[in-house]
């Protein structure tokens, strides 16, 4: 092969340039600290290299997001605090509130404090993150969560949502919590039962109720049926005054035991004896004297106001008494109305009807309208504000009132006729309902729009109307022990039940004892009996003696209740009718309990020891009760807040170590090792420079220099 001058020349300057290309490539790596210049450098180590860097960036954003989640869950945490320590101070007041030693201007004073503190409470309720978004709104994080007012309750705006964080690949963390759950859906009571005073009841007229009887002759000459009827002398003809009360025995031929002719009430009749409430009527013809002799050897105890017509079937055994209504239906009204209709679905929507309406009853005794002594008149109320839809003014009885409309059993009362404020022009609702039966005075009934209540006609929903009823003794009842929890979720338990308590009228000893009865109360049957709760008599169920303070156990039942798990305290004196409520735990919300702690501290109170009080320190309980369920409520949420920041923390070590892990990686995969790189460059400059003076010594062996 013949070497020429010119592949001489061209070999030294690819040596020398190949020398100084290698020489800057590791200059580069040495100052950059990178082994990888280019993917060409390694494939295979640039291809890991993206995947590691890829892998460590994911990395790095989930410990962003760890820390964007801690600052919400902080903050949530220290606003939960002050809830804690708000609802401190709120128990302290309560428990300054039940001080018998304070006047009225006291309570009403810590009451103001606490309308404060409800502010404040709405106000934590409505937290932020410190970027607007909303702490306890759930998913809505926009939205306001909670707005309203002591006398109107506070509703909740948001969703029983959580909005998340993605602190791993794998977890994603709650950064909000939904109101419903923190503030509104707090358990009452026990968190399995619930006590509290009695409930509403029908304001409208119910039937007389037996309070027991006497046998004093255990062998009665009679022991046949009689009838204990009543009559009202709503003209006053016996001068006992207008609507007096008086009763007649009645045998079952119809004639009077009094006077052995038949019974007939007025001046001249049979029903001559004064009834008045609590006290017994004898069945005899001694007390007072009757013209025909006669003695059952019993007496009956009766309360309430019976009416014309009203009656009881009396059969008197040896050493009993029974009796039987033969008049009025067992749950009480003396009337009963239908669902009613509408006729007009344009009329009955127009904007001048409230929604809330009430047939409320008037019985005229002393003839005022001159339409006969006793007759019966209703009015049509707008309850929104008390005002006759007749007149446009407030309702009102007598001559000049507003109840003119005269009352028929079983005639439609029609919702037109109306004043001019009311659906003009044409003055009526298009509606009508109809009410069967004898309302008493002060009887009402509601007509009133319920969207979410499935039962009526579709357009409006018609009741008894309701009113509260009081407690009259001085008993304080508590929040009860679950024992069982199992026993109370039975399928016996209606989880409606009531303590009911009776004095014996007959016992005229000082402090007589009082006795109680457990009752369901959607049947109004004793859990000692399963037979009907029936205060004295033949029947009675108010067999178990009550002292204050001893535990009132749920055992020892009747099949099938047995035994129900749970005992409960009453301390004080109940009387007569007072009972208690114990019911299945529902819920409430803080700013409910909060509101119903200042309703009780602004209402009225009385003297140490009155009744008023025993109400307000039952009120009191009920709030304490409920405000240890918003603590252990408020605890539980900061515990699940505590475990999410734990867990934050112990994601964002891992992450940091896997940090470590990627950068170790990557500093193998893509960085110069020092040592091997200054040694090459050590080498490579050795090698240029040998290569350059190989060059020029070669080059000088040029042909050109010999000629």
């Amino acid at each position: 092969m013949r070497i020429s001058t010119t592949m001489i020349f061209d070999k030294g300057v690819s040596s020398i340039q190949n020398r100084t290309s290698s020489l800057l490539r590791t200059q580069q790596q040495i100052s950059s600290g990178r082994r990888i210049l280019t993917p060409s450098d390694d494939p295979v180590a640039a291809a890991q290299s993206l995947q590691v860097g890829q892998a460590q960036a994911v990395n790095k954003q989930f410990q962003t997001a760890q820390g964007n989640a801690k600052d919400p869950l902080g903050i949530m945490d220290g606003q939960l605090s002050s809830v804690t320590d708000l609802l401190a101070r709120v128990r302290e007041l309560a428990v300054q509130g039940g001080n018998g030693a304070l006047a009225g201007s006291d309570r009403k004073s810590i009451a103001a404090e606490l309308r404060a503190r409800y502010e404040e409470l709405v106000s934590l309720a409505n937290s932020t993150d410190g970027a607007g978004q909303y702490l306890f709104s759930g998913f809505q994080g926009s939205n306001k969560p909670f707005a309203g007012s002591v006398e109107a309750g506070v509703a909740y705006g948001g969703d029983d949502g959580q909005r998340t964080l993605g602190i791993s690949g794998s977890r994603q963390v709650p950064i909000s919590e939904s109101g419903n759950d923190v503030f509104m859906r707090i358990r009452n009571g026990n968190g399995t039962f619930a006590t509290g005073l009695q409930d509403e009841r029908s304001a409208n007229a119910t039937q007389v109720t037996v309070e027991g009887s006497n046998v004093t002759n255990a062998a009665p000459p009679n022991s046949g049926r009689i009838d204990l009827r009543f009559w009202t002398d709503t003209a006053n003809a016996l001068g006992g005054g207008a609507n007096a009360v008086y009763y007649d025995l009645v045998d079952t031929a119809g004639n009077s035991l009094y006077t052995g002719t038949p019974s007939a009430t007025g001046a001249a009749g049979s029903y001559t004896r004064a009834f008045t409430s609590g006290t017994p009527i004898a069945l005899s013809s001694t007390s007072p004297p009757a013209a025909t002799a006669f003695d059952y050897g019993s007496n009956i105890v009766l309360t309430g106001t019976p009416q014309t017509g009203d009656a009881f079937a009396l059969t008197a055994g040896v050493g009993t008494l029974s009796w039987t209504t033969t008049k009025l239906t067992a749950s009480g009204a003396r009337a009963t109305i239908n669902a009613g209709a509408v006729t007009d679905p344009v009329k009955w929507s127009n904007g001048s009807n409230s929604g809330n309406l009430e047939v409320r009853f008037w019985v005229d005794v002393s003839d005022a309208i001159g339409g006969g002594a006793g007759k019966t008149y209703y009015d049509l109320v707008d309850a929104s504000n008390g005002n006759s839809l007749f007149t446009g003014t407030a309702s009102a009885t007598g001559a000049a009132g507003s109840y003119t409309h005269a009352f028929t059993s079983g005639a439609p009362i029609n919702f037109n006729g109306l004043a001019a404020a009311y659906n003009p022009p044409s003055n009526d609702f298009g509606a009508n309902v109809t009410v069967t039966g004898i309302p008493a005075s002060g009887d009402a009934y509601t007509v009133k729009v319920n969207p979410t209540d499935p039962t009526g006609n579709g357009y409006f929903v018609t009741a008894d109307k309701m009113t509260a009823t009081a407690n009259m003794g001085s008993g304080i009842i508590g929040s009860g022990e679950v024992l069982d929890p199992s026993k109370w979720n039975s399928a016996a338990n209606s989880g409606k039940l009531e303590v009911r308590f009776w004095t014996d009228p007959l016992v005229t000893t000082a402090n007589p004892p009082v006795y109680y009865d457990l009752v369901d109360a959607t049947n109004g049957r004793s859990l000692f009996t399963n037979g009907v709760s029936v205060a004295g008599g033949l029947n009675n169920t108010f067999t178990h003696t009550f002292h204050s303070g001893d535990p009132i156990a749920f055992s020892g039942l009747a099949a099938p209740y047995n035994d129900l798990g749970v005992t409960l305290t009453i301390s004080g004196t109940p009387v007569s009718g007072d009972a208690f409520t114990v019911q299945n735990s529902g819920t409430t919300s803080m700013f409910e309990n909060l509101g119903n702690l200042i309703r009780a501290l602004e209402g009225s109170s009385g003297p140490p020891g009155s009744t008023t009080n025993a109400e307000l320190q039952n009120k009191l309980g009920f709030v304490l009760t409920n405000l240890g369920q918003s603590v252990d409520t408020i605890a539980k949420t900061r515990a699940n807040i505590g475990t999410r920041l734990s867990e934050i923390d112990d994601q964002n070590s891992v992450a940091q170590s896997l940090d470590l892990q990627y950068a170790d990686t990557l500093s193998r995969l893509q960085d110069v090792d020092y040592s091997k790189a200054i040694t090459d460059l050590t080498r490579m400059q050795m090698e240029l420079q040998a290569a350059q003076q190989s060059f020029t010594k070669i080059s000088n062996l040029s042909l050109f220099n010999y000629l």
